[in-house]
Protein backbone atom coordinates (compact mmCIF):
# COMPACT_ATOMS: atom_id res chain seq x y z
CA UNK A 1 0.00 0.00 0.00
CA UNK A 2 1.00 3.63 -0.46
CA UNK A 3 2.25 4.97 2.86
CA UNK A 4 3.94 8.29 2.11
CA UNK A 5 3.85 10.75 -0.77
CA UNK A 6 6.45 13.52 -0.87
CA UNK A 7 5.95 16.46 -3.26
CA UNK A 8 8.34 19.29 -4.15
CA UNK A 9 7.68 22.16 -6.57
CA UNK A 10 4.59 20.68 -8.18
CA UNK A 11 2.17 23.39 -9.40
CA UNK A 12 1.61 25.66 -6.38
CA UNK A 13 3.00 23.20 -3.81
CA UNK A 14 6.53 24.03 -2.70
CA UNK A 15 6.91 21.05 -0.37
CA UNK A 16 4.43 18.66 1.19
CA UNK A 17 4.29 15.19 2.75
CA UNK A 18 1.09 13.16 2.76
CA UNK A 19 0.83 10.03 4.91
CA UNK A 20 -1.71 7.29 4.23
CA UNK A 21 -3.02 4.73 6.68
CA UNK A 22 -4.62 1.29 6.22
CA UNK A 23 -8.26 1.49 5.28
CA UNK A 24 -10.13 4.28 3.56
CA UNK A 25 -8.33 7.59 3.00
CA UNK A 26 -10.06 10.67 1.64
CA UNK A 27 -8.64 13.90 0.20
CA UNK A 28 -11.14 16.67 0.82
CA UNK A 29 -11.20 20.42 0.32
CA UNK A 30 -12.85 23.15 -1.66
CA UNK A 31 -12.11 23.87 -5.29
CA UNK A 32 -8.51 25.01 -5.72
CA UNK A 33 -7.28 23.40 -2.50
CA UNK A 34 -4.86 21.21 -4.47
CA UNK A 35 -6.56 17.81 -4.60
CA UNK A 36 -5.89 17.43 -8.33
CA UNK A 37 -2.25 18.41 -7.77
CA UNK A 38 -1.85 15.48 -5.39
CA UNK A 39 -3.34 13.16 -8.01
CA UNK A 40 -1.03 14.61 -10.68
CA UNK A 41 1.95 14.02 -8.35
CA UNK A 42 0.84 10.41 -7.78
CA UNK A 43 0.52 9.89 -11.53
CA UNK A 44 3.96 11.38 -12.13
CA UNK A 45 5.75 9.14 -9.62
CA UNK A 46 3.98 6.13 -11.15
CA UNK A 47 5.42 6.95 -14.57
CA UNK A 48 2.51 8.93 -15.98
CA UNK A 49 2.91 11.87 -18.31
CA UNK A 50 4.45 14.91 -16.65
CA UNK A 51 5.19 18.05 -18.65
CA UNK A 52 7.42 20.98 -17.71
CA UNK A 53 4.28 23.01 -17.02
CA UNK A 54 3.84 20.93 -13.88
CA UNK A 55 6.93 22.56 -12.30
CA UNK A 56 6.18 25.35 -9.84
CA UNK A 57 6.85 28.83 -11.19
CA UNK A 58 10.38 29.97 -10.31
CA UNK A 59 11.71 26.43 -9.67
CA UNK A 60 14.19 24.61 -11.89
CA UNK A 61 12.79 21.15 -11.30
CA UNK A 62 10.08 19.20 -9.53
CA UNK A 63 10.45 16.07 -7.43
CA UNK A 64 8.01 13.40 -6.26
CA UNK A 65 8.66 10.28 -4.20
CA UNK A 66 6.34 7.58 -2.91
CA UNK A 67 6.90 4.85 -0.33
CA UNK A 68 4.99 1.59 -0.76
CA UNK A 69 4.89 -1.14 1.88
CA UNK A 70 4.13 -4.87 1.79
CA UNK A 71 5.29 -5.09 -1.82
CA UNK A 72 5.75 -8.74 -2.97
CA UNK A 73 9.08 -9.39 -4.67
CA UNK A 74 7.24 -11.52 -7.27
CA UNK A 75 5.34 -8.53 -8.63
CA UNK A 76 5.77 -8.78 -12.44
CA UNK A 77 6.66 -5.12 -12.94
CA UNK A 78 9.51 -5.43 -10.45
CA UNK A 79 10.96 -8.70 -11.68
CA UNK A 80 10.83 -7.57 -15.30
CA UNK A 81 12.98 -4.52 -14.51
CA UNK A 82 15.42 -6.03 -12.00
CA UNK A 83 13.98 -4.19 -8.97
CA UNK A 84 13.40 -5.83 -5.57
CA UNK A 85 11.79 -4.45 -2.40
CA UNK A 86 13.97 -4.11 0.68
CA UNK A 87 14.03 -6.73 3.43
CA UNK A 88 10.92 -5.18 5.00
CA UNK A 89 8.96 -5.26 1.73
CA UNK A 90 9.22 -1.49 1.19
CA UNK A 91 9.69 0.13 -2.21
CA UNK A 92 10.67 3.76 -2.81
CA UNK A 93 9.79 5.31 -6.18
CA UNK A 94 11.32 8.66 -7.12
CA UNK A 95 10.98 10.94 -10.11
CA UNK A 96 12.67 14.23 -10.82
CA UNK A 97 11.23 16.39 -13.60
CA UNK A 98 13.68 18.95 -15.00
CA UNK A 99 12.86 22.23 -16.63
CA UNK A 100 14.76 21.03 -19.71
CA UNK A 101 12.35 18.13 -20.10
CA UNK A 102 14.70 15.47 -18.72
CA UNK A 103 13.45 12.96 -16.17
CA UNK A 104 15.44 11.06 -13.53
CA UNK A 105 13.59 8.01 -12.21
CA UNK A 106 14.61 5.53 -9.53
CA UNK A 107 13.17 2.55 -7.68
CA UNK A 108 14.95 1.77 -4.40
CA UNK A 109 17.90 3.75 -5.78
CA UNK A 110 18.07 1.85 -9.08
CA UNK A 111 17.97 4.14 -12.14
CA UNK A 112 15.04 3.52 -14.47
CA UNK A 113 13.52 4.93 -17.61
CA UNK A 114 10.07 6.51 -17.50
CA UNK A 115 8.71 3.46 -19.31
CA UNK A 116 10.17 1.10 -16.69
CA UNK A 117 8.80 3.31 -13.90
CA UNK A 118 5.37 3.15 -15.54
CA UNK A 119 5.55 -0.66 -15.67
CA UNK A 120 6.31 -0.83 -11.97
CA UNK A 121 3.90 1.91 -10.94
CA UNK A 122 1.11 0.27 -12.89
CA UNK A 123 1.42 -2.79 -10.63
CA UNK A 124 1.32 -0.76 -7.39
CA UNK A 125 -1.47 1.78 -7.78
CA UNK A 126 -4.46 2.22 -10.05
CA UNK A 127 -5.82 5.75 -10.51
CA UNK A 128 -9.41 5.93 -11.69
CA UNK A 129 -10.43 9.20 -13.28
CA UNK A 130 -13.79 10.36 -14.53
CA UNK A 131 -13.15 9.24 -18.08
CA UNK A 132 -10.88 6.23 -17.88
CA UNK A 133 -10.65 2.83 -16.29
CA UNK A 134 -6.88 2.59 -16.52
CA UNK A 135 -5.78 -1.01 -16.00
CA UNK A 136 -9.30 -2.45 -15.88
CA UNK A 137 -9.47 -1.93 -19.64
CA UNK A 138 -5.91 -3.08 -20.30
CA UNK A 139 -6.10 -6.62 -21.67
CA UNK A 140 -2.45 -7.25 -20.78
CA UNK A 141 -3.38 -6.91 -17.09
CA UNK A 142 -6.29 -9.35 -17.11
CA UNK A 143 -4.07 -12.41 -16.69
CA UNK A 144 -2.38 -10.83 -13.67
CA UNK A 145 -5.78 -10.11 -12.12
CA UNK A 146 -6.78 -13.77 -12.46
CA UNK A 147 -3.46 -14.94 -11.01
CA UNK A 148 -3.88 -12.70 -7.98
CA UNK A 149 -7.52 -13.63 -7.52
CA UNK A 150 -6.60 -17.32 -7.57
CA UNK A 151 -3.57 -16.68 -5.32
CA UNK A 152 -1.27 -18.15 -7.93
CA UNK A 153 1.71 -15.85 -7.31
CA UNK A 154 3.87 -18.61 -5.78
CA UNK A 155 3.20 -21.24 -8.51
CA UNK A 156 3.71 -18.52 -11.14
CA UNK A 157 7.07 -17.58 -9.62
CA UNK A 158 8.10 -21.27 -9.54
CA UNK A 159 7.05 -21.66 -13.17
CA UNK A 160 9.04 -18.60 -14.21
CA UNK A 161 12.11 -19.89 -12.38
CA UNK A 162 11.81 -23.29 -14.07
CA UNK A 163 11.23 -21.66 -17.45
CA UNK A 164 14.29 -19.44 -17.04
CA UNK A 165 16.37 -22.50 -16.12
CA UNK A 166 15.09 -24.34 -19.19
CA UNK A 167 15.87 -21.34 -21.39
CA UNK A 168 19.41 -21.20 -19.99
CA UNK A 169 19.94 -24.92 -20.71
CA UNK A 170 18.56 -24.43 -24.22
CA UNK A 171 21.07 -21.63 -24.80
CA UNK A 172 23.88 -23.89 -23.56
CA UNK A 173 22.81 -26.66 -25.95
CA UNK A 174 22.70 -24.19 -28.83
CA UNK A 175 26.14 -22.92 -27.87
CA UNK A 176 27.56 -26.44 -27.74
CA UNK A 177 26.07 -27.25 -31.14
CA UNK A 178 27.71 -24.14 -32.58
CA UNK A 179 30.99 -25.16 -30.92
CA UNK A 180 30.80 -28.60 -32.59
CA UNK A 181 30.45 -26.95 -35.98
CA UNK A 182 33.36 -24.63 -35.22
CA UNK A 183 35.44 -27.60 -34.07
CA UNK A 184 34.72 -29.42 -37.34
CA UNK A 185 35.84 -26.39 -39.35
CA UNK A 186 39.01 -26.16 -37.25
CA UNK A 187 39.79 -29.84 -37.80
CA UNK A 188 39.41 -29.44 -41.57
CA UNK A 189 41.79 -26.48 -41.50
CA UNK A 190 44.37 -28.39 -39.46
CA UNK A 191 44.13 -31.44 -41.75
CA UNK A 192 44.82 -29.21 -44.75
CA UNK A 193 47.85 -27.68 -43.05
CA UNK A 194 49.19 -31.11 -42.08
CA UNK A 195 48.84 -32.33 -45.69
CA UNK A 196 50.72 -29.26 -46.91
CA UNK A 197 53.56 -29.93 -44.47
CA UNK A 198 53.78 -33.61 -45.44
CA UNK A 199 53.94 -32.77 -49.16
CA UNK A 200 56.74 -30.29 -48.47
CA UNK A 201 58.93 -33.21 -47.16
CA UNK A 202 60.78 -31.00 -44.72
CA UNK A 203 63.98 -32.27 -43.05
CA UNK A 204 65.67 -31.14 -39.80
CA UNK A 205 67.93 -28.10 -40.31
CA UNK A 206 66.42 -27.27 -43.71
CA UNK A 207 65.11 -23.92 -42.55
CA UNK A 208 68.51 -22.80 -41.26
CA UNK A 209 70.18 -23.92 -44.47
CA UNK A 210 67.68 -22.11 -46.63
CA UNK A 211 68.01 -18.94 -44.53
CA UNK A 212 71.80 -19.05 -44.92
CA UNK A 213 71.52 -19.54 -48.70
CA UNK A 214 69.02 -16.67 -48.89
CA UNK A 215 71.48 -14.41 -47.07
CA UNK A 216 74.26 -15.49 -49.43
CA UNK A 217 72.16 -14.74 -52.49
CA UNK A 218 70.95 -11.47 -51.00
CA UNK A 219 74.62 -10.33 -50.59
CA UNK A 220 75.82 -11.83 -53.91
CA UNK A 221 76.22 -8.46 -55.60
CA UNK A 222 78.51 -7.25 -52.82
CA UNK A 223 80.61 -10.41 -53.06
CA UNK A 224 80.96 -10.10 -56.84
CA UNK A 225 82.00 -6.44 -56.56
CA UNK A 226 84.62 -7.35 -53.92
CA UNK A 227 86.05 -10.19 -56.04
CA UNK A 228 86.22 -7.93 -59.09
CA UNK A 229 88.14 -5.36 -57.07
CA UNK A 230 90.57 -7.98 -55.80
CA UNK A 231 91.10 -9.34 -59.35
CA UNK A 232 91.88 -5.81 -60.62
CA UNK A 233 94.41 -5.27 -57.85
CA UNK A 234 96.15 -8.56 -58.69
CA UNK A 235 95.95 -8.71 -62.50
CA UNK A 236 95.29 -5.09 -63.52
CA UNK A 237 93.56 -4.20 -66.79
CA UNK A 238 94.25 -2.52 -70.15
CA UNK A 239 95.10 0.73 -68.41
CA UNK A 240 97.67 -0.62 -66.04
CA UNK A 241 99.39 -3.64 -64.56
CA UNK A 242 98.45 -5.23 -61.31
CA UNK A 243 100.34 -6.57 -58.32
CA UNK A 244 101.32 -9.83 -60.12
CA UNK A 245 103.13 -7.93 -62.90
CA UNK A 246 104.87 -5.69 -60.40
CA UNK A 247 106.19 -8.75 -58.54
Amino acid sequence: MLELLHIENIAVIESADISFRPGFNALTGETGAGKSIVIDAMSAVLGGRASRELIRTGADKAFVSAVFSQVPSTLPGLADNGVTPDEDGNLLLQREIGGDGKNVCRANGRPLTVTQLRQIGGELLNIHGQHDGQQLLDEEQHGAYLDRFGRMEAPLAAYRSAYDAMAAIRDQIRSLQMNEAEKARRMDSLRFQIDELERAELVPGEEEELNARRELLRNGEKYIAALSGADYCLSGDDNGAGAVSAI
